[in-house]
């Protein structure tokens, strides 16, 4: 299987076939689901830490919060890297809650050995994304791109779900199952509630309990999925939106603009008018 010439980024999804891409990609930081496949060669890499060899034919999968460093190839590396924020996968797959017990199943088994089926169905799949991404970018572009994602995301899932002990999966733990609510309701709100007792109140448990429990299922606060949910809202607002400044901030419970403009700067290094001018000047061009 040859490697495909593709990269894509659209903030909620990136679909690379380099790793000097892939460590230039800032949203391969925020939350993302992330899947290397190896085509040729080997990979080094520290997942949460510990340290992984990924050879050919393998599959690596990182659900989000998974914190990976150190990493290097062999100079006769290939693959296929490609991810789906969490936040878009919440929304379009992580409906299914079989689907939930696979990716908790993936923190503690992330590298999975792909048959030649498996590796053919991942090509065709790949083959599709270079043959939109060669096309022109009109009507429906990213929901297609997006609807590919989903069937990537659900071909990677068969294979680990192929592997899954079944005296090991078991029932969804109760850690597991309040990450999964608050999730749910963050991905309801949009990023529009932002304290963490918001949350806790909202699922009747403490602000504590509902910290440890996250911190558990996904290695991250709470605040940093709140503040991922609340700049991925905002961003959209002010790259697809007329509304004003002002009435984002509003919307997103900010008691002044300068608070508003501080929040956005600090994380997207413009202030809100320059991140909207600066997007508008992209998509014109």
């Amino acid at each position: 299987m040859e490697p495909l010439q593709v990269h894509y980024s659209d903030g909620d999804m990136v679909i690379l076939d380099n790793l000097a891409d892939f460590q230039q990609v800032e949203t391969t930081e925020a939350g993302m689901i992330l899947s290397i496949i190896v085509v040729d060669g080997r990979l080094r890499i520290d997942i949460g830490g510990v340290p992984t060899e990924v050879r050919a034919h393998d599959m690596l999968i990182c659900p989000p919060g998974t914190v990976l460093d150190n990493i290097f190839s062999s100079p006769d590396f290939r693959g296929l890297i490609f991810g789906m924020s969490y936040a878009k996968f919440q929304k379009t797959v992580g409906a299914d809650d079989s689907l939930w017990s696979v990716m908790m199943y993936a923190r503690g088994h992330p590298v999975y050995h792909m048959t030649d089926a498996e590796m053919r169905i991942g090509s065709h799949i790949f083959h599709l994304f270079q043959e939109k991404l060669s096309g022109p970018q009109d009507f429906y572009y990213k929901e297609v791109m997006q609807s590919l994602m989903v069937t990537a995301f659900y071909e990677i899932s068969v294979i680990i779900k192929r592997n899954m002990i079944p005296a090991g999966s078991g029932p969804v733990r109760q850690h597991e199952r309040i990450f999964k609510s608050f999730l749910s309701m963050l991905a309801d709100s949009d990023g529009r509630r932002r304290t963490v007792a918001d949350y806790a109140q909202a699922l009747c448990i403490s602000p504590k309990y509902l910290s440890a429990c996250v911190r558990k299922s996904s290695g991250r606060s709470v605040l940093s999925w709140i503040h991922e949910y609340t700049l991925e809202g905002i961003s959209r607002q002010l790259r697809g939106s007329d509304r004003s400044v002002k009435e984002i901030a509003a919307d997103y419970g900010f008691t002044s603009l300068s608070a508003f403009g501080k929040f956005v700067k600090t994380r997207l290094g413009a202030s809100p008018r320059d991140y909207r001018a600066e997007n508008r000047k992209k998509e014109g061009s």
